[in-house]
């Protein structure tokens, strides 16, 4: 079997130092903290939020906002959010992060990093400079975490934006950083036959939506310009930012002028139907003693978080993902994308990194069959013409398997590993992000990568895994799992890759960077060509990369996606 995307997700989440000492004064300024006349301020529709100074980074954040009534029982769970709807007088404290989504694998209260879980959770969070202030209309960029839609959070430090904010000051070029919580795993994305019938579904994604519409009804007060709002994510973020092109059918949106998606695309992902997941819910309405119910979805609202989630953990076959649900996400993807009509086209920037199968490849395989064997268990719907055509176009050759560049040895864990790596990154990953960049060239610039840097808690047998560039993205030096390392040009590095992506929100353009010698990044409708990021000369490179393999994946929407 694949790694689960729980076990994918939990791998990225280590111990670490929960804050930077500087956020660790500020969290601890904020939590005692006395609002004066020189606390930042922020009046949105339903009222003053008060924020606080952050004097080492000249930046004033604002955490912890509701952007949606909490999703708690027995009403508001398993629905769509819904708007606040009210107001207040006065000054409401937004001085700290609110509890996280409820994610798996959860132990308690509390997830690995020590963060609050709590089903009261749809909040957000801004990072502005100091001296943004309304009427500023600076662009803003919103945050979108990942974590194989079973876990994650916004008050992760990992997707701390303060480095990517004070760089944007420093390039003349400032923005705003907010972050937002959505529903995971069954919270978000339980789905049967009978949440079908409700027309529901989906519910993280829409949770996403409506944190955008907040913002994008409320960002001016805090000096951001509403019309230019980029979304942003990696892994299923950027899953969830290519599915927001896709949301309601719809070909225009008022709520984000463009889009970057790290490791993510809306194609190759299985969608399983109601039906494939009806045996998995009637046993959550079993174990939490709904079977009996004149309604069980009903009941299922109602019953205490310990049951439900004591029925839902991981201890499922299947992860609940998001669906095709008929309403936010009307068709597959790949045949929309492949049609290139029926979803919003926006300015892009996106990428993968080189070694991406060595997350999601399945390991331990010493020949076809065995390999088959992988495929069919991963995607049940493949033909036998279409697995045979898969092992043609990815032979038993190590010299060009995963991770690549490695020569021609064999992986300790399976004598054709690098064969697999190759496949399900390719399915996983490469091919839809290929596909997306293809499709939105038609109409706006698509700025795509290829990030080719190995950390320096790499072996030769995990290669440029997925997950590694976030650390450089956000010029992150927090000690997590992938920091930034300190060999000579991985600061550059670094620098360079936050500059570009500051360019690119802030003009939708990633070329006006600030960094001397910095390569000319080509839109994909000049040349499709990646950036190829490496801390010793990064630099532009035709997208041609197993070229035959990838186009034959993504004819196979029908086979793959469900």
């Amino acid at each position: 079997m694949s790694p689960s995307p729980q076990t994918l997700a939990r791998k990225s989440i280590v111990p670490m130092y929960k804050y930077h000492l500087v956020a660790l004064a500020a969290l601890t300024f904020c939590y005692g903290a006395i609002p004066t006349e020189a606390t930042p301020r922020a009046t949105v529709r339903n009222g003053t939020y008060v924020g606080f100074s952050l004097p080492s980074f000249e930046q004033e954040l604002f955490l912890g906002m509701p952007y949606a009534q909490q999703p708690l029982p027995p009403n508001l769970r398993l629905r769509p959010p819904v708007s606040l709807n009210t107001s207040w007088n006065g000054t409401r404290n937004a001085m700290e992060y609110s509890p996280i989504c409820i994610g798996y694998p959860s132990g308690g209260a509390n997830d690995d990093l020590g963060h609050e879980l709590s089903e009261a959770c749809l909040t957000l969070n801004i990072v502005r400079p100091a001296g943004i202030v309304q009427g500023s209309n600076v662009p803003v960029v919103v945050w979108i975490y990942g974590g194989g839609f079973q876990m994650g959070g916004s008050a992760d430090q990992r997707y701390n934006g303060s480095w990517v904010v004070q760089r944007s000051v420093e390039m003349k070029q400032p923005i705003i950083f907010a972050s937002i919580n959505y529903r995971v795993t069954a919270f978000g994305f339980l789905w049967s036959q009978e949440i079908a019938a409700e027309g529901a579904g989906n519910f993280g994604l829409l949770d996403q939506h409506l944190a955008l519409r907040w913002i994008h009804e409320n960002i001016d007060a805090f000096g951001g310009d509403p019309s230019k709002v980029t979304i942003m994510g990696e892994s299923a973020g950027g899953q969830s930012v290519a599915m927001q092109l896709l949301a309601f059918g719809a070909k225009t949106t008022d709520l984000f002028r463009a889009g970057i998606a790290e490791s993510g695309s809306a194609s190759g992902v299985q969608y399983r139907t109601a039906a494939e997941y009806q045996p998995q819910f009637n046993s959550v309405v079993n174990a939490t003693g709904c079977s009996g119910a004149a309604d069980v979805v009903a009941c299922l609202r109602s019953v205490p978080v310990e049951t439900f989630i004591a029925a839902t953990n991981v201890s499922a076959p299947i992860s609940w993902s998001p669906v095709i649900d008929g309403s936010f996400l009307k068709s597959p993807p790949t045949a929309t994308l492949r049609a290139g009509k029926n979803f919003i086209k926006v300015p892009f920037l996106t990428g993968a990194n080189l070694d991406e199968g060595g997350a999601f490849g399945q390991r331990g395989i010493d020949n076809d069959t065995a390999l088959v064997d992988a495929l069919r268990s991963s995607y049940p719907h493949l033909t036998n013409e279409s697995i045979t055509t898969i092992l043609q176009l990815y032979p038993d050759d190590p010299s060009i398997g995963c991770p690549y560049n490695t020569s021609d040895g064999i992986l300790s864990t399976g004598r054709q590993d690098k064969r697999s790596f190759s496949i399900f990154g390719d399915t996983t990953m490469h091919a839809g992000r290929r596909l997306l960049a293809q499709s939105i060239a038609t109409a706006h610039d698509v700025f795509t990568y290829h990030f080719a840097q190995p950390p320096d808690n790499a072996t030769i047998e995990d290669g440029v895994s997925h997950f590694q560039e976030v650390a450089y993205v956000f010029s992150n030096p927090l000690p997590t799992q992938n920091p930034l390392s300190k060999r000579a040009g991985d600061a550059q590095l670094a620098n360079l890759m936050t500059s570009f992506w500051v360019s690119f929100i802030h003009n939708l353009d990633p070329n006006y960077s600030d960094v001397p010698g910095a390569p000319r990044w080509p839109s994909y409708r000049e040349h499709a060509q990646n950036i190829v990021f490496k801390r010793q000369g990064s630099f532009a490179q035709n997208d041609d990369y197993r070229a035959e393999g990838i186009a034959f994946l993504n004819t196979l929407e029908g086979e793959m996606e469900h």
